[in-house]
């Protein structure tokens, strides 16, 4: 067994080795001297890099270094202004220098001291950064999955579960621009709890927000065609958005969903409600072909198109209320 694989098993332990072959060709250095020399040197000349300093030898060979014996040895680093103490080994074809550095003053100590330590840094801040790297998709991944649900939780209505206010000022603009570009219909249904605060007054606020609760589910369920969405506006109000939905189809929605109310009470847990709770519904449409519509999108007004939709829908809803509630009321 050669001592170069032994270096290689034990490379901590032999921090200042040095391993040539036959030809005097660096080989193996250990850690510290691989630090301070560079991993070019390996495979270099050893000649090129070292001089004996003591016992001299004019033309060093594996041989020669073999009759050495026990004789301490003393290495120049020609690359740097330091000097290795030790024995020089041969076992079979290589011959392994085991040395320590050689410093005179304080000063020789510390600046050895301070080029190692700055390196080690060096080394642990690269190795970090690997780590870094390595898991950078895992820690990317982590904060997309945060701000999805920080962004959930900022648009989703924390009673209800459907989408809140801020979501619903945030999409309908956007709605409104791709059917104004579809040239297609986008429809809105502003809804109220009849006689909210009456139930709630009666039945105390848990069993308010409960009925709340099963009043969003049930919107969810009625208004179940793919793309309407339902929001909690706020209070008892809820808006549901219909894309591609003319005033024809949203007023069969509407009425669909005041009928289902109406004719099937909600189910409370411990609660028995002796009527249906019903809901109010005004209905608002936006035309793309609609003169005033064209003009303020033309102008890029998507927020004022937006607001005269939500107005006249919120109209509608009162005209509902004042009809008698459990309707809905269209206004063209």
């Amino acid at each position: 067994m050669t001592l170069a694989p032994s270096a290689q098993r034990f490379p901590e332990l032999f921090p200042f080795h040095l391993v040539v072959d036959a030809d005097l060709v660096i080989r193996q250095m250990g850690p510290a001297l691989l630090r301070l020399l560079g991993s070019e040197v390996r495979g270099a000349p050893f000649a090129r890099h070292v001089q004996w300093h003591r016992p001299r030898l004019s033309q060093p060979s594996l041989e020669g270094l073999s009759k050495l014996g026990s004789k301490f040895t003393v290495l120049q680093l020609l690359d740097l202004p330091l000097q290795l103490k030790g024995q020089v080994l041969v076992d079979g074809p290589h011959a392994f220098f085991l040395g320590t550095p050689v410093v005179h003053t304080l000063e020789q100590l510390s600046s050895l001291g301070i080029r190692l330590s700055d390196m080690a840094r060096h080394d642990a801040l690269a190795d970090a950064l690997v780590m870094i790297q390595t898991k950078d998709m895992t820690i990317a991944d982590l904060v997309q999955r945060r701000t999805q649900d920080l962004e959930q939780l900022a648009t989703q209505d924390a009673l209800t579960g459907v989408g809140n206010r801020l979501l619903f000022n945030r999409e309908l603009p956007s709605d409104l621009e791709e059917h104004w570009h579809a040239g297609q219909s986008l429809a809105l249904l502003m809804l109220d709890v009849d006689f909210f605060k009456q139930f709630n007054d009666q039945h105390g606020h848990l069993t308010g927000d409960a009925c709340l609760r099963a009043v969003a589910d049930r919107l969810v369920t009625l208004a179940g065609r793919g793309g309407d969405r339902v929001y909690r506006y706020g209070g008892e109000e809820f808006a549901i958005l219909l894309p591609r939905t003319g005033i024809h189809g949203a007023h069969q929605l509407a009425n669909r969903i005041v009928e289902g109310f109406a004719s099937a009470p909600l189910h409370l847990e411990g609660v028995h409600l002796p009527q249906s709770i019903t809901l109010s519904v005004g209905l608002a449409a936006f035309d793309p072909t609609d003169q005033s519509s064209q003009a303020d999108l033309a102008a890029q007004d998507l927020a004022l198109t937006a607001t005269k939709l939500i107005a006249r829908a919120d109209e509608a809803l009162y005209a509902a209320k004042r009809a008698g509630r459990s309707r809905c009321v269209t206004l063209v």
